[in-house]
């Protein structure tokens, strides 16, 4: 039988075996986890699973959402298990708290390797998942069988996690025999949950439950329990694990051991189902159960808390990390001369739902002192989660119990092992030992602080050159890829979210400056007056950027001069004299879930802030995700805000339509946003590839060319402008098809360069004016009396007229109303108080073309009534009409 070198070799197979989608988180497309390329080998040697012939694997990228790809499936009655990285699960949150009620497995490799942070999983132990430990080879794999037939049997999610750095010195192991991971699923006896209908987003009430069918007759017979989930709202939510805690017991299982045998009577008359949610003390009969199974099978026995040391130990070591082994050999070989002889170790194997019942009975009664060891490196509380764990157990028996002292597990070499044990059990002994002392490097070996190199496709160049190309030295990407920064992550610095956080910090201290400058132009504090006149001219133009940048040289230099306390102190922040085009980089995974993305939080906040997402799905593989991961449009989305300039463009479409894009989101003063198509199927693809899917994109419009800007209305301009000329063109054909209405049409239709306009946008403006006039009047209220100036010109010099009339009358405090005669409803001009009308001759007496059909209405009226209206005409020209 084959042997297996890797916890994720063992992880992997049994993941396949066990499931009818694979789900593998990867780093990238081109880069392989440690789970990955295994699922690769049994795809090409088309492996069969146990349940499935033939199991689909999902290749997902990490920062993709990547947990969203579990939920179709599942909700279509399928097994399915996801093998990643702990990188991803507290970003995942959301999603997590609804696949605990289904039947879903997570193999979870700790990262960093070698050091992991245990936080990842520490924060989500409230989830609602079941959650076991590994902490060698063997045990990676059967655990792994543990995890899938304990999904299978509550219902519920289980979380498997390891440090496969530790475990990679293991010795290898053999297999798992097959047909014994067929017995121990038991698959068919435990179905998956039946196909549901439900929405992405809206919470479904689903609680993993557990039905028992009650036969009354002669003899009152019961038959078996069954798992299943119940989706009606007025099901109890699950108990929680601390609630649960205390009522969990080894000897509670009364036989309601998941597919026990119980004959009924042939005489029943009443039959009736009731169900209830899973609880704590059901997943301790399931995993009993199971252990039990593969403890006959193969002599190998777990328990839900190990034990290891003499049963009348007084001290012992509760540990929490990935060291446990290094531990346990230190221990063993201490001598009556080593503080830490005699002491025991402890560790959970199921570490959620926390049976405190079964840790009591594991403890030996001698126990005096018992030293927790948490190797949580992101520390949120005073106090760890797996101390006050242990402090609720303890409390709850009452019977006083052992001193319990909390420390941080740090890294910790095989040389250094037997000096950390002493300083943790001198410090157990001590009258007043120290809480949470720290233990080991807090910051671990370098060669592992990163689970791998992030660095930038070399296909999204393209888009970089461009940015350096226009802005220059003025360009600064915040989450730009290999910038450092000082006690952060690569990993963390380089999210988007993070680099918007930095970049409000950035414009604030700017703004701060400015004031600063400010207060230092009124002073006198300077030794010349040429800085006081600099820093003035400079104020001004403070927040253009070609203006500001120009002349701020000059300022450092005449600063540089004047020698004085006060410019040496401006000097100290001379880089924001410059204005900088700050932007933020970020990929299409913001496309899955945009309210709870940095889109929305860039957009929201209304700061003026770039951003370039790069949408990197080529055309040809659209159609393969399935409904619950495709992708919503971010343009559409930030045009809806309306606070945001909006721009979708291809460099291997339109290299010019890129440039004058970007130009136009750095002068927006608002948020900007442009979207940017760079199709590839792995980081590693050719241009060639790249230049073929986008011309295939574009082409056939699944990729539009556009730009829009909500305020180029105030400058005349269309705020829409669709740039895709293959899309424009069979657009105006098709209109042209439209034969509605055609008697109105004039006889030489003009069609506008730009279909920009739209029913929204038209609505839209209808708001916006009637807004306007609304304003106009309240104002209106507040003035004199009322003048309406009415002209009719060609050349614009009635118009001009009219204009300064309108101005001087409100000068003096009248209501004024300036417009062409065309413009003004004929119908209102009876109900006017005061009426002005000027109008100039346009050649043979004629009137001029936006005043002609006023007077012609003029001239036909019979119902005119002017009675009340106090009007005057003046005329300009030769000839007066």
């Amino acid at each position: 039988m084959a042997s297996i070198l890797t916890a994720g070799e063992a992880v992997a197979r049994i993941a396949y075996l066990a499931s009818d989608v694979v789900v593998s988180v990867q780093p990238s497309l081109a880069t392989d986890s440690e789970f990955s390329n295994f699922f690769t080998t049994y795809q090409q040697n088309k492996a069969s699973g146990l349940k499935s012939t033939s199991p689909v694997i999902v290749p997902v990228k990490h920062n993709a959402d990547p947990l969203l790809s579990a939920f179709q499936p599942l909700r279509s009655g399928k097994l399915v298990s996801v093998t990643t990285s702990s990188s991803i699960l507290v970003r995942s949150v959301p999603h997590l708290y609804k696949l605990a009620q289904y039947p879903v497995v997570l193999h979870v490799a700790l990262q960093p390797a070698g050091y992991p942070d245990y936080s990842d999983i520490t924060s989500i132990r409230q989830s609602g998942f079941t959650f076991l430990q590994s902490e060698s080879l063997q045990e990676a794999q059967d655990l792994a069988v543990t995890a899938h037939a304990l999904a299978i049997k509550s219902g519920k999610g289980v979380i498997h996690f390891f440090d496969s750095a530790n475990i990679s010195n293991d010795n290898p192991i053999t297999q798992e025999d097959r047909e014994l991971v067929k017995k121990i699923l038991n698959i068919e006896q435990h179905p998956a949950a039946a196909s549901t209908e439900s929405s992405l987003y809206a919470d479904e009430g689903r609680v993993a439950t557990r039905a028992t069918a009650v036969s009354t007759g002669g003899n009152g017979s019961v038959t078996p329990e069954r798992t299943g989930a119940s989706t009606e709202k007025s099901v109890s939510a699950p108990i929680s694990d601390r609630e649960s805690s205390s009522g969990s017991s080894s000897d509670g299982r009364n036989g309601s051991s998941d597919g026990a045998s119980v004959v009924s009577s042939n005489a029943t008359s009443v039959e009736s189902v009731s169900s209830r949610p899973i609880t704590s003390e059901d997943i301790d009969n399931f995993a009993t159960q199971i252990w039990s199974e593969l403890f006959e099978s193969t002599g190998r026995q777990y328990k839900a808390f190990e034990y290891s040391g003499p049963v009348d130990a007084e001290s012992a070591v509760f540990l929490f990390g990935s060291d446990t082994a290094l531990f346990a050999q230190e221990v063993d070989k201490a001598t009556s001369s080593d503080e830490f002889y005699g002491a025991g170790i402890v560790t959970a194997r199921l570490y959620r739902p926390w049976l405190g019942s079964k840790l009591l009975q594991t403890l030996p009664k001698s126990l005096k002192r018992i030293a927790v060891l948490e190797q949580i490196r992101r520390k949120t509380t005073r106090w760890g989660p797996l101390l006050l764990d242990l402090l609720v157990t303890i409390k709850a028996s009452g019977n006083g119990g052992p001193l319990i002292v909390g420390h941080q597990l740090g890294y910790i070499e095989p040389s250094t092992i037997r000096q950390a044990l002493k300083g943790i059990f001198q410090n157990l002994s001590s009258p007043s030992p120290i809480q949470n002392l720290e233990i080991g490097n807090h910051e671990g070996p370098k060669e592992n602080e990163k689970d791998f190199e992030l660095e930038q496709p070399k296909v999204e160049n393209a888009y970089m050159k461009i940015l350096d190309q226009l802005f220059g030295e003025r360009l600064y990407v915040a989450n730009r890829i290999g910038a450092d920064n000082a006690g952060v992550s690569s990993e963390i610095s380089a999210n988007p979210e993070y680099g918007f956080g930095s970049l409000v910090a950035r414009t604030e201290h700017r703004e701060r400056f400015i004031s600063e400058v400010q207060t230092a132009a009124k002073s006198g504090d300077f030794a010349t007056e040429a800085p006081k006149q600099q820093l003035s001219q400079w104020l001004l133009e403070a927040q253009q950027a070609s203006k500001a940048n120009s002349l701020a040289p000059e300022v450092i230099s005449g600063l540089d001069r004047d020698k004085s306390a006060l410019a040496t102190e401006l000097l100290s922040n001379k880089g924001l004299f410059y204005k900088e085009s700050q932007w933020l980089i970020g990929s299409d995974a913001w496309s899955y879930d945009l309210g709870n993305s940095g889109v929305h939080h860039v957009l929201a906040s209304d700061k003026n802030v770039n951003m370039l997402i790069i949408d990197s799905q080529p055309y040809s593989e659209r159609a393969a995700a399935d409904a619950a991961r495709r992708k919503k449009d971010i343009g559409l989305y930030a045009m809806n805000f309306g606070n945001a300039y909006v721009a979708s463009v291809a460099v291997y479409s339109s290299y010019t339509q890129v440039l004058q894009s970007m130009l136009e989101a750095e002068q927006f003063n608002g948020p900007s946003v442009v979207v940017a198509y760079l199709p590839y199927s792995k980081e590693t693809d050719s241009p060639l590839s790249v230049l073929q899917e986008t011309k295939k994109a574009v082409d056939i419009g699944y990729w539009p060319l556009y730009r829009w800007n909500p305020r180029a209305e105030e400058n005349g301009e269309e705020n829409f402008q669709l740039d895709s000329e293959r899309i424009r063109q069979e657009l105006k054909e098709f209109l042209k098809r439209d034969n509605y209405l055609t008697q109105l049409m004039k006889r030489h239709p003009q069609f506008s360069a730009n279909l920009s306009q739209s029913y929204g946008s038209e609505v839209r403006q209808v708001q916006k004016r009637k807004a306007k006039d609304s304003y106009s009047k309240l104002l209106e209220g507040l003035q004199g009396a009322p003048l309406t100036i009415l002209f009719a010109s060609d050349n614009g010099n009635s118009e001009n007229l009219a204009k300064r009339l309108g101005n001087r009358g409100k000068a003096r405090g009248l209501k004024t109303m300036v417009m062409a005669m065309d413009d003004y409803p004929l119908e209102d001009l009876s109900t006017e108080e005061n009426v002005v009308m000027i109008s100039s001759v346009a050649g043979q007496g004629e009137f001029p073309q936006n005043g002609r059909n006023f007077w012609e209405g003029v001239k036909n009226s019979t119902d005119l009534d002017l009675a009340s209206v106090n009007f005057s005409v003046f005329g300009l020209g030769v000839e007066c009409p």
